[in-house]
């Protein structure tokens, strides 16, 4: 038995081995060859999925940016400060309290504006003088308050047109700014934002709700409602002529003066859209 065939009782001669290491290579070309498409496929996702993204701003809400942006021109810098201007907005007048808003705000030395239903204009026409001649900004809060009727049945624009005229009879002014009752949204639609448009009318919203409405018995919790809210260089705020503001008044100016608020009415020379429907037009 020679050497080669030594531990073999078949006497088929030496075993033949494959070299392992050409196989091995090989195979790992082959992989390399399938797997770096794929990998450059998964790179060329993931950084079109991160361009997208940073292309993409941020939603904002409503609170933050509303569509009208309020930074107009009236808002500047002083010594590096930024002026910051409050807007009382009184809704529902005249009422009986309307003469102790007037007194209080005078008090203050401080202007606001007033938007009007046409009933309560006409049995109390004195006291709407008394507020033009304040100074105050007068506007149009419909004739009816209901919404079916503004909305549903498209009565904004004569409504408002309406309450126009009775102010023009007292005022000698025919303002321009409406209060739409309830916010613009859902009510005023397309349609209606065309009429008011053609109207040469506004709309104003807020960017505060006092919430006068919910705390009746609180002239605190307004109060503090308002003053913890006023954030924004610019704020409006929604005031109601009930007993509750009447008392949280003074707290409120006193709350904003501190926070570095001034306080102005309505320039019609200077307007900015300022509604939740979104219209830029109005």
């Amino acid at each position: 038995m020679d050497s080669y065939n030594s531990g073999n009782p078949i006497g088929l001669g030496p075993r033949h081995r494959k070299p392992k290491r050409k196989y091995f290579a090989k195979l790992l070309i082959v992989l390399a060859m399938i797997l770096l498409p794929i990998g450059g496929y998964i790179v060329y996702q993931y950084l079109a999925s991160t361009q997208q993204q940073a292309s993409v701003k941020p939603v904002q809400s409503l609170r933050e940016v509303p569509t009208p942006n309020l930074d107009k021109a009236r808002v500047e810098k002083w010594n590096g400060i930024t002026k910051k201007v409050a807007y009382l907005t009184f809704e529902d007048g005249p009422t009986a309290l309307t003469p102790d808003i007037l007194k209080s705000l005078q008090d203050q030395e401080v202007k606001a504006t007033f938007f009007l239903i046409g009933s309560n204009i006409d049995e109390q026409p004195d006291v709407v003088r008394s507020i033009a001649k304040a100074g105050h900004y007068i506007g149009p809060h419909s004739e009816t308050h209901d919404y079916d009727t503004l909305y549903k049945k498209k009565q904004y624009v004569p409504e408002m047109l309406q309450v126009q005229k009775q102010i023009k009879q007292l005022t000698n002014h025919s303002p321009l700014l409406t209060r739409p009752p309830y916010g613009s949204t859902p009510g005023i639609n397309k349609s209606i934002a065309k009429e008011i448009e053609q109207a040469k009318l506004r709309v104003w919203d807020w960017s505060i709700d006092s919430m006068d409405w919910y705390y009746k018995d609180s002239a605190k919790e307004v109060a503090k409602t308002v003053i913890s809210r006023a954030e924004d260089p610019v704020e409006i705020i929604l005031l109601h002529e009930q007993p509750q503001t009447l008392r949280a008044l003074p707290a409120i100016v006193a709350g904003l003066k501190k926070k570095g608020y001034q306080f102005s009415i309505y320039d019609e020379d200077f307007h900015v859209p300022y509604n939740f429907a979104k219209f830029s037009n109005l």
